[in-house]
């Protein structure tokens, strides 16, 4: 199984050049980085299978997240989301990351490392949980878009490279492509990373955890809970109903209630 491939923008075929000029029209950035996640890539990565050792997951300890968690998905599938609405539900992705045995911060603060929060979610998280330090962090645009039947990843920013220790804080794993994505832009091998998330899938924890071993990286994902299944748009689902979505959109969900901080080294 190879890692997934970095693609030259001119190179791109002319439905993919559209797909990416869309995403980033949309999202009013530019792609520095694509990698491209193929369909056999993906099916490998998603193989159904035990989780390993390296995925830490709270709820197995802690039935409490489980009770959040139900709050998340019970939100995402309101016809309509007021702001109070908005709250809960942020707030149970905070109470989840509080029910993790390793505080992320205590990771994030170590020496030599850097963190990686996505916008938007990882970043509001980031910040609400005082992860974000004033140097070596990073808030990238990290974007999945369908190509050739797989998953584009279109990155917007300079990422650090060559990092010997990676933290990311992220929201939710449904895929992994986006977090697979940042790995294989910044780490060297032999680097230690930790990934925090308050929930993923069992194909994405399977898929990050496979695609560290590719990188030739030690990873700890720490996940709040493991659940739902990946359906045909790389969505969380219900896997009894899978016309229910186990988290939704984050990033829209939490944003209208977590305004934009000033950017790092600005005043407030």
């Amino acid at each position: 199984m190879n890692t997934a491939r970095l693609l030259d923008r001119p190179g791109l075929p002319p439905d993919a050049r559209r797909t990416v000029d869309d995403f980033e029209k949309e999202h009013d950035t530019y792609f520095s980085h694509l990698v491209h996640f193929g369909p056999e890539l993906l099916d490998a990565l998603h193989t159904p299978g035990p989780l390993p050792e390296n995925v830490k997951v709270a709820s197995a300890a802690r039935p409490d997240v489980t009770e959040r968690m139900a709050t998340v998905t019970t939100v995402a599938n309101l016809p309509r989301q007021q702001d109070a609405d908005r709250t809960r539900y942020l707030q149970a992705l905070l109470d989840i990351y509080g029910m993790l045995p390793v505080p992320p911060a205590h990771r994030a603060s170590a020496w030599g490392t850097t963190v990686i929060a996505p916008e938007r979610e990882g970043r509001i998280l980031a910040e609400r949980l005082g992860v974000m330090p004033q140097r070596q962090g990073w808030t990238p645009q990290a974007k999945r878009m369908p190509v050739g039947g797989g998953l584009l990843v279109g990155v917007d920013e300079w990422l650090p490279s060559q990092a010997d220790r990676l933290v990311i804080i992220d929201g939710v794993v449904a895929s992994g492509v986006t977090l697979m994505a940042l790995m294989q832009l910044t780490v060297r091998p032999g680097a230690d990373v930790e990934i925090f998330t308050c929930h993923s899938t069992q194909q994405g924890a399977l898929a990050l955890a496979r695609y560290a071993e590719l990188l030739q990286v030690s990873l700890t994902l720490h996940v709040g809970h493991v659940s739902g299944a990946l359906n045909g748009k790389f969505y969380a689902v219900r896997p009894d109903a899978p016309e229910e979505l186990v988290l939704g959109d984050v990033g829209d969900t939490i944003s209208p209630v977590a305004p934009a901080s000033p950017p790092r080294g600005t005043p407030a």
